[in-house]
């Protein structure tokens, strides 16, 4: 139990023998006079005369002790509850205090301190505390701590001047709060080997398709180089050797053996022959005039049997070419020109430049223009062979142009561009950019063997271009170009149709939304028209009449229409 601390004493009540003794052990006090009507006056210390105590005009002195105290103490009996009002904290605390005001002291007639600043202290905790989650003592202890930094005044004449708190969890948040971090930790540890037994299993699998991958490759080869192969004798020991160089004396070896039992089965098989034309012969199957016309053959002379395959002719008779040797990986030699006998036509391409609005004032449309590159991405890689014909780039636009992704052949493989939107329109800037990325593009698809047609730009806007005055001339500098363009603008939200229809190569190749359609519409019409447009033009290279047409989905119209 916490012992007491009177701040009130009498003055009066001090003996007089021990009087001075007494002032010597109570230098940090104040004394409080209080009068016969009540009257308090902090300071006077003198003593009252004889006459003043006999006829009652003396009062009362009383000593108020004005020192500075520091107590610690916990707080085991008031519960401070958390947030969720289902756990407790556990609070120690470090006060200083001393009375600023003797006369309210005594007033109020406090006879002891500590009820007064423990309660006011505890009050403070309780009422902070249950602001915060079990899992946040710490904060909780900086916000107590803070409400009493600068020092509190209580109306009981008291001031506390220091209060330092130790907040934390009671036991059994303790071991809620120690549980509930093991629970966090072990899903964590848990995510985290998951994640790296996909990572494994992912690496594995690459790698299995990896070596499937060339193995396939390695059997496409092979089989190319087989179906050239020669399969007679001759023709397998001329690939063995072309695999097995060193190998040659026993591959000679093997064709002298075999060319041996081929000439003794000959042999054997001419001796069955001869004696079954004897015995025919004694047996009067044939007369003189036939045995002499089956010798000569009809041709004048030659033997009636010929030697089986395989079996080298005389030495003066004509000789088979030799068979060309196939080489392992190429089914056929090499320098051998492509089947047809000219050169091959080189391919024809066209590159497409997809031109995206990103400024602030498109942020609506962002998603829906990242939904359009992909459905494209998606569209183009489903059809390798109309993807060939088409290089494709996509630049977002804004205040500068960013190169989102450079020209090139879309497949599975190729990854599709993010967009975000941020800043200002400035059609300036993006027909320069233009101006100097084609004829670099346009060169380098004609010196890689191709066939470059003339560039198709996409652009798509949601607002009017902020450098209105500037732009058109940027446009004039594109327009005068030799490898200018064809372009086809969309417009989209607030655009101006009368700027998307000047954008345009032609009115046929310019849209706008259609009123009232909501921002999910517009961007699904776009996509439309992005994909068929592309789709199309992809077609019309395979068919060798790359023609570009435009038409207007439904959530579009003609930009003439609506000017």
């Amino acid at each position: 139990m916490t012992a007491p601390l009177p701040l009130i004493s009498s003055v009066d009540l001090v003996p007089r023998d021990r009087y001075r003794e007494w002032w010597d052990e109570h230098r940090n006090v104040a004394i409080v006079h209080r009068a016969v009507d009540g009257t308090l006056t902090v300071g006077t210390s003198t003593t009252p005369s004889f006459w003043d105590k006999v006829f009652g005009r003396a009062g009362t002195r009383l000593a108020v002790d004005v020192s500075d105290h520091r107590r610690q103490a916990a707080v085991t009996r008031t519960p401070l509850p958390c947030s969720d009002q289902a756990h407790r904290f556990a609070a120690r605390f470090d006060v200083g205090f001393r009375v600023h005001d003797p006369a309210k002291v005594v007033s109020r007639n406090i006879p002891d301190a500590l009820p007064v600043v423990y309660g006011h202290v505890v009050h403070q905790i309780r009422t902070i505390a249950r602001a915060f989650p079990i899992d946040e003592a710490g904060r909780a202890e900086d916000a107590v701590n803070r409400a009493f930094q600068h020092g509190v005044e209580l109306p009981e004449g008291i001031t506390i001047y220091l209060c330092q708190v130790h907040i934390e969890p009671d036991q059994a948040a303790t071991e809620y709060v120690r549980a509930l971090r093991t629970a966090q930790r072990d899903r964590t540890l848990g995510q985290h080997r998951h994640d790296s037994l996909v990572a494994a299993a992912n690496s594995e699998q690459a790698l299995e398709d990896i070596k499937l991958d060339g193995e396939m490759a390695r059997d496409h080869r092979r089989g190319a180089a087989l179906a050239g192969m020669s399969w007679d004798i001759e023709g397998l020991i001329r690939q063995h050797l072309i695999k097995h160089p060193q190998d040659t004396d026993r591959a000679m070896q093997l064709r002298i053996e075999w060319e041996s039992g081929q000439a003794a089965r000959w042999e054997l098989g001419a001796e069955r022959n001869e004696q079954m034309f004897r015995f025919l012969v004694e047996k009067d199957f044939f007369r003189p005039a036939d045995v002499a016309a089956l010798y000569s053959g009809g041709s004048g002379g030659g033997s009636p049997w010929t030697p089986p395959a395989g079996i080298a002719p005389a030495p003066d008779g004509p000789r088979p070419a030799p068979t060309a040797p196939v080489l392992w990986g190429s089914a056929a030699p090499a320098g051998a020109a492509p089947a047809g006998g000219g050169p091959a036509k080189p391919a024809l391409v066209v590159p497409v430049y997809v031109l995206v609005d990103v400024s602030q004032s498109a942020a609506p449309f962002t998603a829906g223009f990242n939904d359009a590159l992909r459905s494209l991405h998606t569209a183009l890689a489903q059809s390798p062979d109309v993807a060939a014909g088409i290089r494709l780039s996509v630049v977002g636009i804004a205040e500068r142009p960013d190169m989102r992704l450079p020209l090139t052949q879309i497949g599975w493989g190729t990854d599709v561009p993010h967009l975000s939107a941020g800043g200002g329109l400035n059609l300036g800037a993006a027909f320069d950019a233009l101006l100097d990325l084609l004829p670099g593009d346009v060169d380098a698809l004609k010196h890689g063997g191709g066939r470059a047609h003339r560039p198709v730009v996409f652009l798509v806007t949601a607002a009017p271009p902020q450098d209105g005055a500037a732009w058109p001339q940027a446009q004039q500098r594109l327009g005068g170009h030799p490898y200018a363009p064809r372009i086809v603008a969309c417009g989209l939200g607030e655009s101006d149709a009368r700027a998307v229809l000047r954008c345009a190569s032609s009115p046929e190749l310019a849209c706008v939304a259609v009123p009232g359609a909501d921002v999910a519409d517009q961007a699904a019409a776009f996509s439309a028209l992005l994909q068929n447009t592309v789709l199309r033009l992809g077609r019309g290279v395979l068919a060798g009449h790359p023609d570009l047409v435009a038409e207007c989905p439904q959530g579009l119209r003609p930009a003439a229409s609506a000017t």
